[in-house]
């Protein structure tokens, strides 16, 4: 037989050590990050290989399948999730649970604006649907899946004319890759694989839109007609960013268009996927990260074009989180989302993840090589 021996003065201390401090909670469903440069995991358990439930704690749960990441004005946030064959809309509420939803799609994007949860699909064309996040009630805005669709959709050109059914027709290979951003005046805007911009008007319609300059600012960074968008975002001045393989283009609220073209020493590196705003005209480009890349590459691009190699860390395996930016470098992201208390969230769809970081006091790095 075993015995424990038991010390009466440690008996003692650690009574009166109860009567003082209750012991911690060794789970808190709800993280956040306390001090710049710190990044939590609040979404996702890589270990886990099941489906989601219903009222399971998010960090309890698979957050495995990539598809955006969006945030409400309450605080609830939204990501995809892989469920059977279909796939599902998680929501993550305060209380740190999740709660299952059926979409009519599987998207590849999601942005809310006020109520309403806007999703896009463009594996092969275009599907864009309206969620009402009170009432979970969808509504097919845009279904562009195949040719036979372009007759059900009105496309107007940015004078006001509607474009021919030949024009649709050649408009049509085009969304393979599109991507979705919501305006400050809550107009959601497609951004099609070559780059052309459309404000989607209603139920089977869109709009050209070319804001002041945004011709000449596209044609800096597309590359053999292209500008492949990997994601696009709303700035901290109400502007929109997007994200193209070869450049960003940055469109203000107020003045012309502008762009930044990559240098020729990343042109042939996998594309960044998530552009973060940073305040005062600044964005980091994260992403870019394949099963074969090792080395994180988080950069910033400064207002005036110049781009710095952030050093953030080396590469960081799902099973190696510390709690430092190099698991958000290492991310294979795929959408970010900044929070009403400055904290940005993002999606790793490779390790299955969501993350809460905040960005260091102080964003510098090394010159990029041209």
């Amino acid at each position: 037989m075993r015995y424990n021996r038991v010390i009466a003065g440690v008996v003692v201390l650690a009574a009166l050590g109860g009567c003082t401090e209750k012991p911690k909670s060794a789970f808190d469903p709800t993280p956040k990050p306390v001090r710049p440069g710190q990044a939590v995991i609040i979404a996702g358990d890589t270990n886990l290989n099941r489906d989601p439930r219903d009222g399971e704690y998010g960090l309890r749960s698979s957050a495995y399948g990539g598809g955006g990441i969006a945030m409400s004005a309450g605080g609830d946030i939204y990501y995809r999730v892989y469920y059977d064959s279909e796939g599902r809309v998680a929501r993550l509420g305060r209380d740190g649970k999740v709660s299952l939803y059926g979409v009519d799609i599987v998207p590849d994007q999601m942005v809310i604006y006020g109520d309403d949860l806007w999703l896009i699909a463009a594996g092969f064309g275009i599907k864009v649907l309206r969620v009402s996040v009170a009432g979970w009630r969808q509504a097919e805005v845009i279904k562009w899946m195949d040719l036979k669709d372009s007759k059900n959709i009105e496309v107007r050109d940015s004078a006001g004319g509607s474009l021919s059914a030949s024009v649709k027709l050649q408009l049509y290979p085009n969304w393979k890759g599109a991507k979705l951003v919501v305006r400050a005046d809550g107009v959601p805007i497609v951004i099609s694989k070559t780059g052309m911009l459309f404000e989607v008007r209603g139920p089977g319609r869109l709009d050209e839109w070319r804001p002041l300059g945004y011709g000449d600012a596209l044609d800096k960074v597309v590359e053999e007609g292209e500008f492949q968008p990997s994601d696009a975002v709303l700035d901290d001045q109400g502007g929109l960013v997007l994200l193209g393989h070869r450049g960003i283009i940055r469109l203000p609220r107020t003045g012309p268009a502008t762009s930044v073209r990559f240098p020729k020493s990343v042109s042939r590196l996998p594309s960044w996927s998530t552009v973060v705003p940073a305040g005062q005209g600044a964005v980091v480009l994260l992403g870019g990260m394949k099963a074969s890349t090792i080395t994180p590459r988080p950069t910033l691009v400064r207002r005036d074009g110049r781009m710095e190699r952030l050093s953030w860390g080396g590469f960081v395996r799902c099973d190696k989180f510390d709690g430092s930016l190099g698991s958000v470098a290492s991310a294979m992201s795929s959408g970010s989302v900044r929070a009403a208390d400055g904290s940005i969230l993002l999606n790793d769809k490779g390790c299955g993840r969501v993350y809460s970081f905040k960005l260091p006091d102080r964003l510098a790095g090394s010159a990029f090589e041209k």
